[in-house]
Order: structure tokens, then C-alpha cells, then sequence
């Protein structure tokens, strides 16, 4: 029987055309006896379906041309429950769905049919569902008349549904196992009865969805019509007014009259809500008040990272579009699933704490916490942004790039494409469905976040790629095109090499540090992320008994910068015209001044320079602006100064710290501090 972890390797075999063992093994970190096992699995289910099986020739996996057009075609997406295993995450939620979608009282015994498990495994998963109900404010009670059933808020169990449904599709087999849920209660066609009376909807409503949004949606919709209940869900007068407001209201009304017959106005607003969460694009006009938030969200994450922001209408308006839905997520306490979220907490600590503190408007617009997996994706949208953008020449190989995973996620993948291969001119990031109208001539090969049909070379991928991936798609397309790369090396023939005669003690990281060094495409101080200890050395501090005017402030806090040739003198006057044309914004309270200006401004090495003060400074001889610690700073580009200021910014923020900072006598005080709670 196939599991999660088999079925994985399958359609990862099925991605590639040519993969070999050692790549799978390391990219899943797993053992050759674990690849073997679950290649047995696949070839077992495969010949049930009497497909041909997958061969293994000099460490390769071969694939039969006609088991690659039976995917492509969607054959193999229809396995039965008794082909697949179930694991106990994905059982718990397909529990509540069987549970909320039920059509008579349901005993253990049910479960136990329904998940194929003992007695005792089936309590077990109970258990759980009632633990997953009461983080939803519901609950899972069971009595002789009705059997198991839930008590609650009906909005409270269609968002614990939408959240079970939203985590099934993000794995492996998800879509399998809703469908079981279906099934099992005799709706096996009503999930494309609901798709085609949405799109039957659409077809007069001139309106377009993220396309992954839009399954979502689809299946939410068909869970909430196949239950047929809307009793004990009511919206508070202003969320209903709020709703009202949207153009799109109008449209929800119909189409809630399609799906919903008999549903009612509580029904409208619910299906309004679930339209404006995966809508493409809204107009301006339609929340003018979250264009204004677009612009404070924007500010704010330039004051906290210190970093101006170029295009700024092309981020708001990006930015808008993305935080339009999340607005309503966030409002009216719909979950989203984000299962990028720990590897953008890993790969990006210092921008996700940034963008989270840039977010403090839209959390005190809404009166609600903004979740991690919101943030992850507001942290993706500004990490494209931050990328620079290269100039196409008529000498490059052109890339057609498909995502319908929504704004962020496309802007992240088209920046890391753009580090990988700068030498290939990266189209803008395109919806599958427009794949037909765009004429093979206009591009060489495909990036592509779904599976399609291409006339050229097609390279499937996840909207952020590991250092692993990252390795493996630049093989792949420099075995196709080898003028796309000048360095098509392989980093697990090198691997090899340097195990046969060293003795390695960090394996995945050796691999991480080798693609960083063989594939980067920045510069060698763009890469360089230094510490703060790194950058605030006992040559960069100094004290001052002088009465200082402001100007002559920043001259001096700034001089071992200049005397380091870290910077230009220009920089110096830079900083200063900022001040005089913009204000004093560069204290950031507490008695602090973070002067800086624009890396071109003369900026030629990564540098931060401390000065304290004993007699406060006027800022622009304002008497409210007293500053006695000028910390100034020099960012060579986007990204390389952020991990220092991440830990200046939290170092600033302790009120303990901050008052040993400003007792400090000397460099090595300092130094001591820094190092403390690095």
C-alpha cells in the first residue's frame, strides 16, 4: 500500500526526467533501504493498476513513457482508500469532515470502518479530534440518541473545516482523502457539481481567483452544501456592513442562490467571505482605506529595516491586492495554511521579525493577532521586492514562469530564479490557464509550481526552493541547456570527492555552504551577513564629552567608517540632507539616532559605527529630540545588514540593556554586551 512518503517519491519521479537515487536520498534525507522500501510500494501499486513499473538502471529511476502519459493525463490521480495509508495527522482530519458532513449518528464503530483501524486506534484519534475541537471553541460530544456529533458556533465548525480541508490539500494524497470523506456519506459527485456551478457563475461574473485559492474554495463550498446547515451562524451589524461594502457582495448573493437555495442572507455573507479570501484583484476604490494601510505597512517596514524602497506603486499595488484577502482572513478569524512557514522562519529569521513588527498597523486595524502563517506570507511578498531585477538582452534563454500559488509566492520563486540564472530572461510570473495563449516560440522552457502540458522543457518546483532543490533544478536545466550555466558541477560528485578524504562532521551543511559557494550569483559582500559584534568592533565606538550640534554629530559618529574606507565622505552628507529634507526620523526614541542614507550614496563595505554622547544633542535643535547615542549605519544592499539589526533592534528594546549601553565606560563594555545575547 502506498503511503504519504512513497506516494511523494512517486510524483517526485514523475517531475524529472532523470532523477537518480542519491538525489532522492538526499534531498528527503532519507536512507537507501527507505528509497528501496517505499520504490517497492509504488511498483506494487502500480502493477495493480497494470502500469508499468519503475526500473532502477545505473542508480537512476527509469520511467515508462506511457506511466508519464498517464499522469500528465490524470490516470493515476484516481487511487482507491485501500491502495493508501493514512497517517494519524491526516486521519484526525478526516474525522471532523466525516463528522461534520454526517448524515446519521455515528458510534466508534463507524470510525473504525471508516479509517480501517482497531478499537482502540479509533479512540485514540477521538481523542485528538476533541483536542483539535476545543482550540476551535467547539466541541465533540457523544450521547446514545445522536452519537458523536459537534456543539458549537456554526462559524466556529466551518472554520475548523476550512482549516482541516486547507492542511489535507497542502499534503500528499489530501485530495484523496477529502474525497473519502465525500464518498463514504454517498456525495462522491458534489464536489464537481459545486465546481461547475461556480463556474457556470462565472462565466457572467467577470472576475478571476488565485487558482489555488480557487480549489479551496471549491471544496470549502462543497463540505458547507453537502452539510446543509446554517442555523446558530449569525454576523455582528458591523461585519455585515463591512461585507456589504464589497462589489463583490453583489455577485456572492447569486451565486449563494446557485449553491444555497435555501440559505439565506447569513449564507451571502459567508459565501461573499469565502470569494473575497481568493479573489485575483480588487480595484482601488473598492478599500480605499486598505490602500492607505498598504502605505503605513510600507513605511513602517522602511523605518525598521532601514531600507528605502524602490517602485513604491508597484509594491503597494501588489501589496494591496495581497493584503485585500488577508484583511478578511485576519477579520473575521479565517484560517489560512501556509506549509512554507518554518522553512521561511529558517531561511529568512531576520526578515520575518521585521515584516511582523511592519505589520503592527493592519494587527491594530483589524483588533486581531496576526498569525505566523499570515506573516510568512507578507515576509515572501517583501523578500521578492528586495531582489533586484536584471535587465533582459537578446542573448538570453527565456523562461516562461507558471505559479498559481498567489502574489507572494511568486514574487519569492521569480526572485530566486532570478539569483540562480542570470543568464536566462525570466518572463512574469503567469496563471496554468494562460499557458494556451502564449505561443511556444515566445519562451525555451517552463518554471512551474503545478504539473502542465508544455511544448518545451518543464521543470516542476515548490514556490521556495532549499539549498537541495536549488542544486538539483540547476542540474537538471544545465543538462538541458548547457549555455545556462557556467558552472554545471555536481555538488553530490563533490560531496563524494571530499568524504573520501576528509572526515565530514556537518553533512547537510558542508552541501548548503558548497551550492552557496558554487551557484550564488551575488556578490561576495552582497552574501556577507555579518554579526553585530562583527560590525561594531572597538575601532567603530566611541565617546564624546563634547556639546555637539547635531551635524557635527553624525560627522563624528560617522568618522571610523570614513577612516576604515567603508564609506565615502559623501555618505556623510548624504545622511545629513536626509535629515534636513526629511526630519528626524532617524530617532527611532529613547534617546537613539540611526543615521544612514542609500547604499549609492557611497556606501563600500557593510559597516556600523557607535558614538555615545554625554551632553545630549538637539536633533535639528529640537529640544524633544535629545539624542545621546548615534549608531550609524552603512548597508552595502538589501539584505546584508539585517541580521545585525535584527539583534540592535532587540538589543534597543530591552530596557536593562539599553540602560547598560548608555552606563558604559568603554569600547569592551560594550562589546561585552553585544556579545551577551548574540
Amino acid at each position: 500500500m502506498l503511503d504519504q512518503r512513497s506516494y511523494v517519491l512517486f510524483k517526485e519521479m514523475m517531475n524529472y526526467e532523470q532523477l537518480s537515487k542519491a538525489e532522492v536520498i538526499r534531498k528527503f534525507n532519507l536512507t537507501e533501504r527507505q528509497v528501496n522500501h517505499d520504490l517497492d510500494k509504488v511498483n506494487h501499486a502500480l502493477d495493480e493498476i497494470n502500469m508499468p513499473q519503475v526500473t532502477i538502471v545505473d542508480n537512476c529511476f527509469i520511467i515508462d513513457r506511457k506511466l508519464k502519459s498517464a499522469m500528465r493525463s490524470g490516470v493515476l490521480l484516481d487511487i482507491t482508500p485501500n491502495q493508501f495509508i493514512i497517517s494519524e495527522e491526516d486521519r484526525m482530519f478526516l474525522l471532523y469532515l466525516y463528522t461534520f458532513i454526517r448524515k446519521e449518528a455515528i458510534s466508534n464503530y463507524h470510525y473504525q470502518l471508516l479509517l480501517a483501524v482497531s478499537k482502540n486506534t479509533a479512540l485514540a484519534d477521538v481523542k485528538r479530534v476533541k483536542e483539535l475541537c476545543q482550540e476551535w471553541e467547539i466541541e465533540l460530544v457523544y450521547t446514545r440518541v445522536d452519537g458523536y456529533h459537534l456543539k458549537g458556533s456554526e462559524l466556529d465548525k466551518r472554520r475548523l473545516a476550512s482549516y482541516c480541508i486547507d492542511m489535507l490539500l497542502t499534503q500528499p494524497l489530501g485530495k484523496e482523502i477529502l474525497i473519502i470523506a465525500l464518498k463514504t456519506w454517498g456525495y462522491e459527485d458534489s464536489l464537481v457539481l459545486t465546481q461547475r456551478l461556480i463556474d457556470e457563475w462565472l462565466v457572467t461574473s467577470p472576475i478571476s481567483f488565485v487558482k489555488s485559492r480557487k480549489a479551496e474554495m471549491i471544496t470549502r463550498l462543497t463540505f458547507v452544501r453537502v452539510r446543509n446547515k446554517s442555523d446558530n451562524m449569525f454576523f455582528k451589524e458591523y461585519e455585515k456592513q463591512l461585507i456589504e461594502r464589497q462589489s463583490l457582495y453583489e455577485l456572492g448573493k447569486k451565486l449563494t442562490n446557485q449553491l444555497f437555495p435555501n440559505g439565506g442572507e447569513q449564507e451571502s455573507y459567508y459565501v461573499t467571505l469565502q470569494l473575497l479570501i481568493a479573489f485575483q484583484e480588487i480595484p482601488y476604490e473598492e478599500n480605499p482605506s486598505l490602500v492607505d494601510l498598504a502605505e503605513r505597512i510600507i513605511d513602517e517596514f522602511e523605518k525598521v529595516t532601514l531600507l528605502p524602497i524602490d517602485n513604491k506603486q508597484s509594491l503597494k499595488h501588489s501589496l494591496y491586492n495581497h493584503m485585500v484577502p488577508a484583511f478578511f482572513r485576519i477579520s473575521f478569524e479565517l484560517p489560512i495554511v501556509n506549509p512554507l512557514k518554518d522553512r521561511i522562519k529558517d531561511e529568512y529569521p531576520e526578515l520575518f521579525q521585521f515584516v511582523k513588527k511592519a505589520l503592527a498597523p493592519l494587527s491594530m486595524w483589524t483588533g486581531k493577532k496576526i498569525s505566523e502563517e499570515e506573516i510568512g506570507f507578507f515576509t515572501l511578498h517583501f523578500g521578492g521586492y528586495l531582489k533586484e531585477e536584471r535587465k533582459p538582452n537578446d542573448e538570453q534563454l527565456r523562461a516562461l514562469i507558471v505559479c498559481s500559488n498567489g502574489i507572494s509566492s511568486s514574487l519569492m520563486l521569480k526572485a530566486q530564479l532570478n539569483e540562480m540564472f542570470p543568464d536566462i530572461h525570466l518572463s512574469r510570473v503567469r496563471a496554468a490557464e494562460e499557458m494556451t495563449s502564449i505561443p511556444a516560440s515566445s519562451y525555451d522552457l517552463v518554471f512551474s509550481t503545478v504539473d502542465l502540458v508544455a511544448d518545451k522543457p518543464l521543470y516542476i518546483l515548490k514556490p521556495l526552493l532549499s539549498q537541495v532543490e536549488k542544486n538539483y533544478l540547476l542540474q537538471a536545466v544545465a543538462r538541458d541547456f548547457p549555455r545556462s550555466t557556467n558552472k554545471n558541477v555536481s555538488v553530490d560528485k563533490l560531496m563524494a570527492i571530499i568524504k573520501k578524504y576528509a572526515d565530514v562532521k556537518d553533512d547537510e551543511r558542508l552541501f548548503s555552504e558548497l551550492v552557496n559557494v558554487l551557484y550564488s550569483q551575488q556578490s561576495e559582500k552582497g552574501r556577507y551577513s555579518p554579526l553585530l559584534s562583527e560590525l561594531l568592533t572597538k575601532e567603530m565606538i566611541n565617546f564624546t564629552d563634547q556639546s555637539l550640534k547635531w551635524r557635527d554629530a553624525i560627522i563624528k559618529g560617522s568618522q571610523p567608517l570614513v577612516d576604515s574606507k567603508r564609506i565615502e565622505g559623501r555618505y556623510v552628507d548624504a545622511m545629513i540632507k536626509n535629515v534636513e529634507e526629511v526630519g528626524t526620523y532617524i530617532h527611532i526614541g529613547k534617546g537613539i539616532a540611526i543615521p544612514h542614507a542609500r547604499p549609492e550614496a557611497g556606501v563600500k563595505e557593510i559597516g556600523m559605527s557607535f558614538l555615545r554622547t554625554r551632553t545630549p544633542v538637539l536633533l535639528l535643535d529640537k529640544e524633544e529630540h535629545q539624542i545621546d547615542i548615534f549608531i550609524t549605519i552603512a548597508a552595502i544592499d538589501n539584505q546584508a545588514h539585517l541580521k545585525a539589526l535584527s539583534h540592535l533592534t532587540k538589543l534597543l528594546s530591552d530596557k536593562t540593556k539599553l540602560q547598560l549601553l548608555k552606563a558604559a565606560e568603554t569600547a569592551e563594555q560594550i562589546i561585552e554586551i553585544i556579545k551577551e545575547g548574540e
